[in-house]
């Protein structure tokens, strides 16, 4: 979150900084050339992007279909103590309701601890994500002259024509073996 704002204040003040050169001479003498990416674009059009959605959809499906077993586990069990109630001694009774309560509690704490669980793998999927991208990026903007590249979220507008976000695609497949060039 503070990288986040960090690179929205960058974004803010850099094109200004640029365009104000130190002196007429300065002015003339500097060359400037800006890119935008869309990094949602890239994390979900290049293969490692897609592989991390895979991987995390899995965790995702594998805890939703733990969660559902106990729940039926639940309610089959609710079911059976309905049907059985007017059969069962009252200290019987009290014993089945709470063997009930103490697994609804434990659904609630499964469920607590798969979103955290999900939170936390997204978190770092992510941010293995954006520092691979980043480097890719970095590199880009050395190879090809660039005084700056921007996340296009950062920017209000830009010219289809400084859209470098295809070139971070190929690229990321690239540096990850996924890539149809070396």
């Amino acid at each position: 979150m503070r990288n986040r704002l960090l690179l929205r204040a960058a974004a803010l003040l850099a094109p200004a900084a640029l365009l104000a050169p130190a002196g007429p001479a300065a002015a003339q003498s500097q060359t400037v050339k800006i890119g935008v990416f869309d990094p949602q674009r890239v994390l979900q059009e290049t293969a490692e992007g897609a592989r991390l959605q895979a991987r995390l959809s899995a965790l995702q499906e594998k805890r939703r279909k733990e969660i559902e077993e106990l729940q039926n586990e639940i309610r089959s069990e609710e079911q059976e103590f309905l049907a059985s109630a007017a059969s069962l001694s009252a200290e019987k009774l009290k014993e089945r309701q709470l063997q009930i309560e103490r697994k609804k509690f434990d659904l609630e704490s499964m469920q607590k601890a798969a979103t955290r669980e999900l939170q936390l793998e997204m978190e770092q999927a992510r941010s293995q994500f954006e520092k691979r991208l980043l480097e890719v990026v970095q590199k880009l903007g050395r190879e090809q002259g660039f005084t700056l590249i921007l996340q296009n979220d950062l920017v209000g507008y830009y010219a289809p024509s400084i859209d470098v976000t295809e070139e971070l695609i190929r690229r990321v497949d690239e540096a990850t073996g996924d890539g149809q060039g070396s």
